[in-house]
């Protein structure tokens, strides 16, 4: 087993993403050019480092999307795709649950990572865009999976949500999704008050050294560290390659 598998992924400074904790869903709001793809690569390489597997949802069929896609990485990008595949996680988690979970001598604290269970993470790049990409029927079955997934997948590893849009309305996702979202960044320099305050809570004109977004840059919150500001960490791929850095995990995670 890979010793590194449940130590927290670090992100900037104090601020880390523990996929064992209660915090271990994430909302990542990014405006277009703020960022958001490099760090979106670097959650999924660390993740794939751990020894955890990735799932991803593309409705725009993004280069991002196809890069994952051409390595044998499971990535749906239609509404019919994305029913399935998460139907088929649900399937899944409630399998874990069934397996692992009914003994009596399970403690009220066991969770995937004491049973030496690996995690499925699923990244949904642009969900607001996805749910809206099929009809009110194909809407509701997806919010509806999506519920589950947010309020039991953290305990069984099957189903941990990395949720991204390029801005949220306190309208856009039921607070039985966003609330289970623990962990949340905002990224990007133009964030009006409104997605600030649904995403983090407060206002920017309380933040005592004034705004200090950009690109790979804003603020995070978490429940371990509060509000606080975060730089992405960078990944240059002039100098990476990174559908190699993807293979070479994705190959190592099947030996």
């Amino acid at each position: 087993m890979n010793k590194d598998m449940y130590k927290p992924i670090p992100i900037y400074n104090n601020v880390s993403w523990d996929l064992t904790s209660e915090a271990c869903h994430i909302l990542l709001i990014s405006p277009s050019g703020a960022g958001k793809t490099v760090f979106l690569c670097y959650l999924a390489a660390m993740v794939l480092k751990r020894g955890h597997k990735i799932l991803l949802i593309d409705g725009k069929n993004t280069a991002f999307g196809a890069t994952f896609k051409s390595i044998g990485i499971q990535v749906a990008t239609n509404p019919n795709e994305i029913i399935v595949m998460l139907e088929n996680l649900v399937e899944e988690m409630e399998q874990v649950y069934k397996t692992h979970f009914s003994s009596d001598c399970i403690d009220l604290d066991t969770n995937f990572a004491k049973l030496k269970l690996s995690a499925t993470v699923l990244i949904w790049d642009e969900v607001l865009s996805g749910l809206d990409s099929g009809s009110p029927e194909q809407r509701k079955k997806m919010t509806s999976l999506l519920k589950q997934l947010a309020l039991k997948s953290r305990m069984s590893g099957t189903g941990i949500l990395v949720l991204t849009s390029q801005r949220i309305l306190s309208t856009d996702l039921p607070k039985s999704i966003t609330e289970q979202c623990q962990t949340r960044f905002l990224m990007g320099a133009n964030i009006s008050e409104e997605v600030y305050h649904v995403t983090l809570g407060g206002y920017k004109k309380d933040l005592a050294s004034g705004y200090h977004g950009g690109v790979g840059k804003g603020y995070t919150i978490t429940p371990t560290t509060g509000l606080t500001y975060f730089e992405a960490p960078y990944m240059d791929f002039s100098k990476i390659n990174f559908k190699e850095l993807l293979e070479r995990l994705v190959h190592k995670n099947n030996e």
